[in-house]
């Protein structure tokens, strides 16, 4: 997460290559206060790429990518950012498909037909928690820190 004043910003990567998809979640995530940074990666080198570079807080995770199954990367992903959260939302929601991705270190799994909204409201109390978290804590007054 990024202070900037005193207002926390909660990054998220999204990694999906359905633009349908990835439009819709930077936009209604986008609305969400504390959710200024909302990224989006085609695939999964530009996931890795993108993780590096600005340390989001939680990445949404198509498991079918159209380089690959970025699945064999959440190990490497948590390893190397211990806070980051991953949720997977895919069309692939069968039992077998939630199993391989909670035992590879996802966070949640998410079905995209009927679990969106869920998914949209795990977002919204991760940012109020981040919220809930930057007024207990001390807030750098003005300029801005990197946490």
């Amino acid at each position: 997460m990024v202070r900037l004043g005193t207002m926390t910003v909660m990054k998220i990567l999204v990694v999906d290559d359905s633009e349908h998809i990835r439009l819709r979640l930077s936009w209604q995530v986008g609305a969400i206060p504390g959710l200024e940074q909302v990224w989006v990666a085609l695939t999964g080198i530009q996931a890795q790429k993108l993780l590096t570079r600005m340390k989001p807080a939680l990445l949404v995770l198509e498991p079918q990518l159209s380089d690959g199954d970025p699945v064999h990367l959440i190990p490497l992903f948590k390893s190397t950012h211990a806070d980051l959260k991953v949720a997977v939302l895919t069309d692939d929601a069968t039992g077998h498909s939630r199993q391989r991705c909670l035992q590879a270190g996802a966070d949640w799994f998410f079905d995209k037909s009927t679990e969106f909204t869920q998914l949209l409201d795990l977002i919204h109390q991760l940012s109020d928690a981040s919220l809930l978290t930057q007024h207990s804590n001390a807030t750098v007054p003005h300029g801005g820190s990197h946490e």
